[in-house]
């Protein structure tokens, strides 16, 4: 996935610090006693902020967990009630629908690493593609619609960002009720925006130098294969005012126990986010600090 909805930790309480950890690790275990060993490996903090926006009330107790990436210890994970079980689920059809698209679109190294993974998880993929039919049918046909304007070169940012953020609008499913689940829409429809136009905006030199799909490239006139600041501007505008309208639909949810870590991400951490993106200093950041 993309790795963009991350919480400003340093603005969290401590409780609520080890409560993201134990459902990050409760995510990763889920996709192990689902899906297997390897399906660890799809573990990512979007999908793990899903969680959090489906878990409503009292805060699940953490159990004890082993961790592969220390195989000594033990870790406090969050156990699988359901929402853990539908993130993992839809861990995986992203995952390999990412992996597709990698495919087509990819240089030679990518094609084949995406081919290889695309092995790797095509039992996983039938696994999640019959607990999550419906989900899976929407990523396919949302997908072919991005993957029609990308054809076309489409220069509208609203088109192409609405077809990815539609696409995530499709996580609410797990709830069942009506009022929840338009606020979750609504919410994930204004994160999916904000992910797909923050990718846009950190894959632009890279994609300007390959001469792949960016909507920016054909949206505004680059300055050296840069937006030029007002052009910037009218970008970072944009994308603030789907995190705003994320934020909106957010006080519309059930009170949870998380609620911290819920209005940490959107209120501090997707901006955060996007003005890292923005001065070029985001995967520096995550590189030089511990998660």
């Amino acid at each position: 996935m993309f790795g963009y909805v991350l919480p400003r930790k340093d603005l969290l309480s401590e409780q609520a610090r080890a409560r993201y950890r134990a459902a990050y690790c409760g995510l990763c275990h889920s996709l192990k006693e689902n899906y297997g060993f390897r399906a660890r490996f799809l573990v990512n903090y979007d999908m793990t902020f899903l969680y959090f926006v489906l878990h409503d009330g009292a805060a699940a107790q953490t159990e004890r967990c082993a961790c592969p990436a220390r195989p000594f210890c033990k870790k406090d994970c969050l156990p699988d009630e359901g929402e853990l079980g539908f993130a993992a689920d839809l861990s995986v059809l992203l995952s390999v629908w990412k992996l597709r698209d990698a495919l087509r679109d990819g240089r030679l190294p990518h094609r084949l690493a995406a081919k290889c993974a695309l092995l790797l998880y095509r039992g996983a993929y039938r696994k999640a593609k019959a607990r999550q039919k419906e989900a899976d049918e929407v990523f396919e046909r949302q997908l072919s619609r991005l993957q029609a304007l990308e054809d076309a070169h489409c220069a509208s940012l609203d088109r192409a960002a609405d077809a990815f953020a539609s696409l995530l609008r499709v996580c609410a499913l797990y709830r069942r009720d009506e009022s929840a689940r338009r606020a979750s829409e609504l919410l994930l429809y204004h994160v999916g925006r904000f992910l797909y136009l923050a990718d846009a905006l950190e894959d632009l030199p890279k994609d300007e130098r390959s001469g792949s799909y960016n909507p920016l490239r054909y949206r505004f006139t680059l300055q050296d294969g840069k937006l030029s600041q007002e052009d910037r501007q009218t970008l970072l505008d944009t994308v603030e005012a789907s995190i705003s309208m994320a934020a909106s639909a957010l006080e519309l949810l059930p009170a949870s126990d998380d609620d911290e870590i819920r209005k940490n991400i959107i209120y501090y951490g997707l901006p955060a986010v996007l003005h890292g993106v923005a001065n070029g200093t985001f995967r520096k950041k995550k590189r030089g600090k511990k998660q």
